[in-house]
């Protein structure tokens, strides 16, 4: 019956202690994951779908579905009612410019409705970019950023944080901030496997030769971090950077899928100079068309080393990555090819 099912027949007798859960998003790659951290601990949770029927990996599990999508402000207010905690996560396709002021707009609809109907947290899942490159390594939540990245994804959460931060919002809230996710469950990953498995052994390009640290976080254990910080108290008003710690880089990220399929990994380095100067015209040209890709600073951003500490999200909330590199990608790739 598949490990909803296992989750919903080890914590039926404690229902009684649930707390009703709110996840947008729930039916993606971070959101479902959250979803089986919250049934795995028994709470009740409510997800808002485009389908009026349970997703396949969510079958088998004690959820409420709620029609509606993240376009439709009033169905996102109507599915907080009589919520304890929220997790926001899921976003409107963010693809223009004009995308990302929606999602703006969505968060502003649901922090003026959040206290109306009884909700106590809000979680917000906002990005590892906002921190820029940071000044000084391993960065902190409070660490300064050298370069600001200002492209329309990063920007639009940026502006959420903002938004909560402001004072003006008097409700509890937690917003994290996740490395790179990789796992199960995203087609774009996929894409990747399949990208390294005919290319890798004949040149994979690459800003740079790949060897700079990369943060990076596991989806399984992002999603329960992301959990915990809807339920542990200390972690109201926090932001909380969540990287899996390790020293790695890039290399070492995409070698071990590589080395999983049988592979030799060779890395094209692209000169980050280079890229910078025909990246200007690629910014001006995506900004006349209302995009926002900030191209000249993410080809600054994958050539520099990127390292994140997580000790305050270990701290605050007792959580500690439980997969090494080598284990999350085997179960990743394993999720790919099987």
């Amino acid at each position: 019956m598949g490990r909803g099912a296992d989750y919903c027949a080890e914590n039926r007798a404690r229902k009684e202690e649930r707390m009703k859960a709110l996840v947008t998003g729930g039916t993606g790659f971070i959101g479902s994951h959250v979803v089986f951290e919250l049934l795995k601990e028994a709470h009740s949770v409510r997800v808002l779908s485009r389908r009026d029927t349970i997703p396949e990996q969510l079958k088998h599990t004690d959820i409420e579905i709620v029609k509606g999508n993240l376009e439709d402000f009033t169905a996102v207010s109507d599915a907080m009612d009589n919520t304890d905690v929220v997790y926001h996560i899921g976003e409107i396709k963010n693809s223009t410019s004009r995308a990302a002021k929606k999602n703006v707009k969505l968060m502003e609809h649901i922090l003026k409705h959040f206290s109306v109907k009884g909700s106590k947290r809000l979680v917000f899942v906002s990005s590892i970019t906002v921190a820029g490159i940071p000044s000084v390594l391993p960065a902190d939540e409070d660490t300064k950023p050298t370069l600001v990245l200002q492209d329309h994804y990063t920007s639009y959460k940026r502006s959420c944080e903002e938004m909560l931060m402001s004072g003006a919002f008097r409700n509890e809230y937690v917003i994290v901030r996740p490395a790179p996710v990789f796992g199960p469950g995203s087609r774009y990953l996929g894409r990747l496997v399949n990208t390294i498995k005919y290319v890798g052994p004949v040149g994979l390009p690459f800003i740079g030769n790949a060897r700079n640290a990369a943060p990076l976080i596991y989806v399984k254990d992002l999603a329960r971090a992301i959990y915990l910080s809807g339920m542990i108290p200390e972690a109201s008003g926090l932001t909380l950077n969540l990287t899996d710690g390790q020293n790695h880089s890039w290399f070492d990220f995409f070698n071990e899928i590589a080395g999983l399929l049988g592979k030799t990994l060779k890395i094209l380095p692209l000169p980050p100079a280079v890229l910078k100067i025909s990246a200007l015209p690629l910014d001006l040209f995506t900004g006349f068309l209302g995009l926002e890709l900030d191209a000249t600073h993410y080809v600054q951003y994958f050539s520099r080393d990127l390292i994140f500490s997580n000790k305050q999200a270990r701290a605050i909330l007792g959580w500690e990555p439980r997969y090494t590199l080598q284990n999350a990608v085997k179960e990743m790739v394993a999720s790919y090819t099987t």
